[in-house]
């Protein structure tokens, strides 16, 4: 008996109260799971086999690209009597979630409210699948939003390491600024059917790897978030975004671009030069990554709130922004391993353009020492006299910690610093036990730093490796740091020891012990 009333009491106080609520709410809980943990969950529990009815969210990623010529190809291309897919694990996975949802609904008409299918590397045999997909999107959203994500190839951008080596393949004609291309492969073309082009519902829409030729009238009246990647031919792009009218946030992301393997017919049908203009727009965030091939760019920033740019330094007339005066929050990241001198007037105007920004992120990469010239100060880094929280991100070595202190001196008042060091091999973070070195006296003079000894209450040293460099910029900015408050450091996995002896001595250089709070991951 007193089992049993234990038990009533259970159930009272700390039953399971998920299994009350209705199915559509059942469902919007598991829409946060993977879509595969949310099917699951209908063969783990009676109570939730209609629950996946209300999974609004459907979402499947292929992180690796299947491409290149292996043992399989035979098998799948030449002696295949049906033709088949690489991608057909991915494409029997979506169909599956589909018809589970419209079997949970007892409703044909049923459709998610998020369709999210990234490819590794689409193939044309894939073609008709994705039309039906569409097809049966389109048709069955007229009374609800659709929030659309479909990229048919994956593309990595690489970047320079720090010992001058790089990984990633360059496009044809690439400059030694440009970005680099991870991924080997062109992926088959698919061009986007005519009638998504007028779909009501849609308000986003993000495209990677598509044909994009839409008609002569597009009708896109509430559309809210467009995101283009890897997107050849360009000459639409204009024509899409004019038809946006409550367009607010806007991503450009190698569009225009020349593949790695482009012939002379493919080079014909690549935009080289291209503008784009955003006027009579409401938007507030513009992203434009790796579109080396894109001229001028002409936006209404009244409303702009964010912006984005990863490129080699841009010029002069790139960018125009009627209203920059609003912009808050500004990511510049540069693609070239280096700045240089006769870039550094180009690049200190281009920084200028964001000049009342709160927060600012650089990357670069040597973390801001391949953009400081030694003449003068005013010469590589402007003024930024708003700025409340900097990010820079790069390599860390000698020629950095010059760098960090003429742009702390440049921007009196930030409360937040953060430093993203790039992390090195793993034997580089295990061999520092056996350099270890104490570090010579001499400092750089901070007297001229005010924001160092006045203002920043919060320092993030992410992927400290405990290098020489390292540690130099750690004294620097913790000796230094009078009022600070909070200090985060993230450390790579290591030995116990090291991550001890790094520990302490990090914590033996903050002065404001009593009122700094640190957290080590």
């Amino acid at each position: 008996m007193a089992i049993a009333s234990r038990n009533t009491s259970a159930q009272q106080h700390g039953g399971d109260r998920l299994s009350d609520l209705k199915d559509d709410l059942l469902g919007t809980i598991l829409s946060f799971l993977p879509v595969k943990e949310a099917a699951r969950a209908a063969v783990l529990a009676r109570r939730y086999r209609h629950a996946f009815a209300g999974v609004n969210t459907i979402s499947f990623v292929e992180q690796r690209a299947h491409y290149g010529i292996t043992r399989d190809d035979y098998t799948y291309c030449l002696e295949a009597v049906e033709q088949r897919s690489k991608n057909g694990e991915l494409i029997d996975g979506v169909n599956a979630a589909l018809i589970c949802r419209r079997r949970c609904a007892g409703d044909i008409n049923a459709a998610p409210r998020a369709f999210r299918v990234h490819f590794g590397c689409f193939d044309e045999w894939d073609e008709p699948m994705v039309s039906q997909w569409l097809s049966f999107l389109l048709k069955r959203s007229a009374r609800q939003e659709l929030h659309l994500d479909l990229h048919l190839q994956l593309t990595v951008l690489g970047e320079h390491n720090f010992d001058g080596q790089e990984w990633g393949y360059r496009g044809a004609g690439s400059a030694d600024g440009e970005c680099l291309a991870h991924s080997r492969y062109q992926a088959d073309i698919y061009t986007l059917p005519a009638r998504l082009f007028s779909c009501m519902a849609l308000r986003t829409l993000r495209l990677g790897g598509c044909g994009l030729d839409p008609p002569d009238r597009i009708r896109l009246p509430f559309l809210e978030t467009l995101l283009l990647t890897s997107i050849q031919c360009s000459r639409n792009i204009q024509r899409l975004i004019s038809s946006c009218p409550r367009l607010v946030d806007l991503t450009l992301e190698r569009c225009g671009y020349t593949p790695f393997s482009c012939s002379s017919f493919a080079s014909s049908h690549v935009d080289r030069s291209y503008t784009i203009t955003v006027v009579d727009k409401h938007l507030h965030r513009l992203a434009l990554r790796c579109c080396h091939n894109l001229v001028r760019v002409s936006v209404d920033a009244t409303e702009l709130r964010a912006f984005e740019y990863r490129g080699a330094v841009p010029a002069e007339s790139f960018l125009t922004l009627q209203g920059a005066h609003n912009i808050s929050s500004c990511t510049i990241d540069l693609c070239g391993k280096m700045v240089y001198d006769r870039e550094l007037p180009r690049f200190t105007k281009f920084l200028q353009l964001f000049a009342d920004a709160k927060h600012l992120h650089l990357k670069s990469t040597h973390l801001g020492a391949d953009i400081e010239s030694n003449k003068t100060i005013a010469t590589g880094f402007p003024s930024f006299p708003t700025l409340t929280r900097l990010q820079l991100t790069g390599y860390l070595h000698a020629g950095s910690i010059e760098a960090l202190a003429r742009i702390l001196r440049q921007a009196p008042n930030i409360q937040i610093l953060s430093l993203f060091m790039k992390q090195r091999s793993r034997e580089t973070f295990q061999n520092v036990c056996d350099q270890w070195r104490e570090l010579r006296d001499d400092e750089l003079d901070v007297s001229m730093i005010p924001c160092l000894r006045n203002r920043i209450r919060e320092i993030n040293l992410v992927h400290y490796q405990g290098l020489e460099a390292h540690r130099y910029a750690a004294r620097l900015l913790l000796c230094n740091a009078m009022v600070l408050e909070r200090l985060c450091v993230a450390l790579p996995r290591g030995t116990v020891e090291l991550q001890i002896k790094l520990k302490d001595e990090i914590e033996g250089w903050v002065v404001n012990t009593a009122s700094t709070e640190t957290i080590f991951f």
